[in-house]
């Protein structure tokens, strides 16, 4: 289903949310300056822009959680006082990208916290009932769950279904007037899986709700979308209708200048001394995976979700323990007990889930980008402050970190911002293996090309750049080949002449019989 064909809302439709001139300021930094946007029932509006426009605390403002200097809101025609504390109750709804279930519970137990269980301390639950009203909300979301199911059972895209349904039960599932908002609800999903939840938020936005959708995967935008606001610098730069527009305008209004490519190209590669040699490694997941990196080759490893692509960064870091297998790095075994041993051996890894493995974010920024050579920094009278300052000033100045300001709380800096202090933090050590796993997860397009730039610039100048990724359009523009895992096992490997985003797609899809090697 695209936006190109789904019956959609005309202008003629009920407006979900109205947003006129919000306005927050910090002390003199402007978050949102006379911000206004519309979204009508039956649609699902994108709400685009680079890590740090403004989007954040529009939704907070929405959620009550920021309290706006000026503007007024109106949820289907209705005034939004704020700062409203209980925005469920005017019926609307953000689903984050980590959105808050609890793993050793049932999916009833997690659907009936939202349904104010626990204040029912004198009257018992009817659970046949709740039973009888999820089993209707499902078949009227055209999704399926098994309720006594331990929501550690689930896959990523069946806790993202299950958080829209939760939020549509919370704010009566009954009513028509519904607002969704979600927060990068596919960021840490595949393709396939992501697939599932946007034909969701299309059949939530089919059934009368309001659907904002807020993403940097802007191919889905192009899917799912009918209107696009995008904003900058704190302000709503313009709005389209996506059936009009192309995905390249779109990253031009959010840049404010055109981007020619949306990938860097990979540099020139003619053969150089393997610098990571895997033999026969196995671990949970992966079972006798062999490849080779070489000295200015990017190599990128791909595979359907669960398929053993997460498992293996972490096994060659040094962070988990393979169970079988060689590994070599620069021609010396390696067999890492630790991450300190494999940084030691030159070997880096830029984690995908930034926030857990990624920063320290309770720290400042200088604490995070020098933690790995922080012992270069000790003098006669301890830790040489402006030392590790003018590094990490130099460090986030390389990589265009926004603001350079290495005394800023991580916690300060947007998600793309976030990255690259991880990025500066690695690069500094000029690993001989470098390790990308998922690098754009959440950063916007300019960010997110920033930052592959940085990979290719490590790789010309004589690192084996491995990038672990359920991007296939990314892989195919910035590798020079790309190995295809199957359950575990390598089935496929695509050279550069072969790689194409369909062809990696098709690759990961096809049983293994099915597959040959590309050159």
């Amino acid at each position: 289903m695209t936006a190109r064909t789904a019956g959609r809302a005309g202008t003629d439709a009920r407006i979900a949310l109205s947003v006129r001139n919000l306005s927050k300021h910090y002390g003199g930094a402007i978050a949102l300056a006379d911000v206004s946007l519309t979204v009508r029932a039956g649609e699902v509006h994108a709400l685009l822009g680079q890590n740090g426009c403004g989007k954040s605390t529009l939704i907070k403002s929405l959620t009550g959680v920021v309290i706006p200097d000026a503007g007024e809101v109106e949820v289907f025609g209705s005034p939004l006082h704020m700062p409203t504390t209980d925005p469920h109750t005017r019926g609307i709804a953000v689903i984050h990208q980590d959105i808050g279930l609890v793993d050793s519970m049932t999916v009833l137990e997690n659907l009936g916290i939202n349904a104010r269980y626990g204040a029912r301390l004198l009257s018992p639950v009817n659970v046949k009932k709740e039973r009888a009203i999820y089993t209707d909300l499902m078949h009227r979301l055209g999704v399926e769950f098994d309720l006594d199911a331990e929501v550690s059972t689930l896959s990523p895209a069946e806790r993202a279904l299950l958080a829209v349904a939760r939020a549509m039960r919370l704010m009566d599932g009954d009513s028509t007037e519904q607002l969704f908002i979600l927060d990068e609800p596919t960021a840490a999903l595949s393709k396939p899986e992501a697939a599932r939840l946007l034909d969701l938020m299309r059949r939530v936005a089919d059934l009368g709700a309001g659907v904002v959708f807020v993403s940097h995967r802007l191919s889905e935008v192009m899917e799912v979308c009918d209107r696009a606001t995008v904003m900058r610098a704190g302000r709503d730069i313009v709005e389209v209708k996506v059936s009009e527009t192309s995905r390249a305008e779109l990253v031009a209004h959010m840049l404010g200048r055109r981007m020619d490519d949306f990938f860097p190209t990979p540099p020139a590669f003619t053969g150089g001394p393997a610098r990571l040699m895997v033999d026969g490694l196995s671990g949970e997941r992966v079972s006798q995976v062999s490849f080779s990196a070489h000295a200015g080759e990017v190599v990128g490893v791909t595979g359907l979700a669960g398929m053993g692509q997460e498992e293996l960064p972490f096994l060659l870091f040094g962070e988990d323990s393979p169970t079988a297998g060689r590994i070599e790095v620069d021609g010396a075994p390696a067999r890492f007990a630790s991450p300190t041993a494999a940084i030691r051996a030159g070997v880096a890894l830029v984690p995908g889930n930034r926030l857990r493995d990624g920063v320290w974010i309770a720290g400042t920024a200088e604490e995070n980008v020098t933690l790995p050579v922080i012992d270069r920094f000790f003098g006669l009278f301890g830790i040489r402050t402006k030392a590790v300052q003018q590094r990490a000033f130099e460090l986030m100045g390389q990589v265009d970190v926004s603001p350079n300001r290495p005394d800023y709380a991580m916690a300060g800096f947007s998600g793309g911002n976030q990255q690259k202090v991880v990025f500066a933090k690695w690069l500094q050590l000029e690993p001989g293996v470098l390790l990308l796993d998922e690098p754009t997860q959440g950063v916007d397009p300019g960010a997110a090309k920033a930052l592959l730039n940085d990979a290719m610039v490590a790789a010309a100048a004589g690192s084996a750049v491995v990038v672990f990724s359920g991007e296939h359009e990314l892989l195919a523009a910035i590798c020079h080949r790309v190995i295809v895992l199957h359950h575990g096992q390598v089935i496929a490997e695509l050279g550069r002449d072969s790689l194409t985003e369909h062809a990696l797609l098709e690759a990961c899809e096809a049983a293994p019989s099915e597959i040959s090697v590309a050159a």
